[in-house]
């Protein structure tokens, strides 16, 4: 094949900024503000400084779609999960939504498999149930748990690693690993089907999946309209069900747009744009920073291994082995690390996740002037080894099959990605593991805590908050070190300079990329490879056959 066939037009040549997909780290910025906002912000006028949690609020909107259309509910089964609405999530939809029309495109063409879709359903089911027994989601744990230095959040993740790799190794031999991919961006994934490459599996010049996506967009509208009626109107149900003695004392009241919410709720819905503009404009998402150095070293051993050991197309190899989604993810940790560093230091400010048992509590309380906002049993932050485990394996299993993590999830159903689209019902299902058997979960997350609080600098310097700065310091260091070591080895690996992925988004790095290899004398050996990627995917192939031409191109 000659060399000039693989060189694809640049779709985003003289195209502006809103026209187009962002650099990566831009997704580590708009991240990292958000959880800004809310630590230092929210709720306004009496701040809880914590990091951003969206997942009982997802438990409590749909606790208030059951509950205005049935009278009943499966997952309000305790008053914690009553009703409310979490803006945070509608503003991720909404701003993805107003982004994908600014960019002019939504994703509603991009196709899959009915294999893909089951995988999505299943990956979604796992995922909510994941963030019931783990106390969050990745969002939660890694852009969270991580800036706030808090143990739980690092064993729940260190296990959510291993249920991604997991998860990885189930789609490749499901011969689905193809279909995961960053972003879907139409003139590239276009071109790539003319050549029969694997990328340009999801192409289709009309919006794909028919019949589910009107089911689909049905229920979204239906529960749009429950969450606008809730807002307007008010849920009773908690005080139906005891929990509240009036409207004024039930959680959606606060949610509901009257004026005293109107600018706490204004603030929420920003912090979901910050994250919402992430996913949209880059791909962004916790499982591709969460497996990344993994997955990029892979890609370093060259084409041929990744290609046919992890089914993986080109544009995912080159997003891994960019480093750019683990660069995003340090630069985040970094600048809201950096903020709770000296809000610790300066201003005796404890996360409001940070969790201890009484007794290191008080003794910490004693010697360093400082409280901590849960001691004792507290399912949602104490530490816990078996749900710890059990839930980070679930969460890093469900965030590959649904092809990416809660947040970007909403962020893909404003691009109307038709697996954005599905995971909504079944987070529903996800939940009711755990809340038809409440008490039976909350009492494993309540028993067996393997450390005395998540402050990990509390943990090894528990009587001087000067050591403990310290040691927050070096770990930030650390993040600090680790996004100028993704930007450098990343840039090396696509054949730029550093400074040059400040301004390359994915397609930029992909088109980058294929001149590295073309000067390496390799775009035979990957034009090859793509196409059986392509027949592995589509015609049940084992890797190492092809059977078609790709149009556009002519045959070895």
């Amino acid at each position: 094949m000659a060399s000039q066939t693989l060189q694809f037009k640049d779709g985003y040549a003289n195209v502006g900024w809103w026209k187009k997909q962002w650099p990566w780290w831009t997704a580590g910025l708009l991240t990292a503000t958000a959880e800004i906002i809310n630590y230092l912000f929210l709720p306004l006028g009496h701040p809880k400084h914590k990091f951003i949690g969206v997942t009982s609020g997802m438990a409590r909107m749909l606790a208030s779609f059951e509950t205005t259309l049935f009278g009943g509910s499966l997952i309000a089964t305790k008053p914690d999960y009553q009703p409310s609405i979490q803006w945070v999530i509608i503003g991720a939809l909404v701003a993805a939504m107003v982004l994908a029309w600014r960019e002019g495109e939504f994703r509603a063409w991009a196709k899959y498999p009915k294999g893909l879709l089951v995988s999505t359903a299943l990956g979604a089911f796992l995922f909510a149930w994941g963030t019931r027994v783990a106390g969050g989601c990745t969002l939660h744990h890694l852009l969270g748990g991580f800036a706030a230095f808090n143990l739980k959040s690092i064993v729940v993740m260190l296990f959510a690693t291993v249920g991604a790799l997991i998860g990885f190794v189930l789609l490749r031999n499901l011969r689905l690993s193809p279909y995961f991919k960053s972003q879907e961006t139409k003139w590239y994934v276009k071109q790539a089907h003319d050549r029969g490459w694997g990328d340009g599996l999801t192409y289709s010049e009309k919006p794909a999946n028919s019949w589910l996506r009107i089911v689909l967009y049905a229920f979204m509208i239906l529960l749009g309209l429950v969450i606008l009626y809730n807002a307007l109107a008010g849920n009773s149900y908690a005080v139906q069900m005891g929990w509240a003695e009036s409207l004024e004392k039930t959680k959606m009241y606060g949610a509901m747009l009257i004026s005293k919410n109107l600018a706490n709720i204004a603030m929420l819905v920003l912090v979901g744009a910050l994250l919402g503009a992430s996913v949209a404009k880059t791909g962004f998402g916790t499982e591709c920073g969460l497996i990344n150095p993994e997955l990029g070293r892979e890609v370093e051993k060259g084409e041929e291994q990744a290609a046919r050991r992890w089914r993986i197309p080109f544009s995912l190899r080159t997003i891994f082995a960019s480093y750019q989604p683990f660069a995003a993810l340090s630069l985040h940790i970094f600048l809201v690390g950096l903020v709770m560093l000296i809000g610790f230091a300066g201003f005796n400010i404890m996360e409001g996740h940070h969790w201890a048992t009484e007794a290191f509590g008080s003794s910490y309380a004693t010697a360093n002037g400082l409280e901590f906002h849960h001691t004792g049993v507290s399912i949602r932050e104490m530490t816990s080894w078996p749900m710890d485990i059990f839930g980070g394996i679930l969460l890093g299993i469900g965030t590959i099959l649904m092809i990416g993590c809660e947040f970007r999830n909403y962020g893909r159903t404003g691009l109307l990605y038709i697996t954005g689209l599905l995971i909504w019902p079944f987070f529903y299902l996800g939940y009711l593991p755990y809340t038809l058997a409440r008490d039976f979960w909350d009492n494993l997350m309540g028993s067996y805590p393997y450390a005395a609080t998540t402050f990990v600098p509390a943990l090894i310097a528990p009587g001087s908050k000067t050591l403990q700065a310290l040691i927050y310091l070096v770990y930030l260091g650390f993040w600090g070190y680790m996004f100028v070591w993704a930007m450098r080895r990343g840039a090396k690996n696509v054949g730029v300079k550093p400074t040059d992925l400040l301004r390359l988004n994915s397609e930029g790095m992909y088109i980058a990329r294929l001149r590295k290899l073309e000067r390496e004398g390799k775009l035979e050996e990957l034009d090859r490879l793509e196409r059986e990627i392509w027949d592995v995917a589509a015609k049940d192939e084992p890797m190492g056959t092809i059977h078609h031409t790709p149009s556009g191109a002519a045959a070895d």
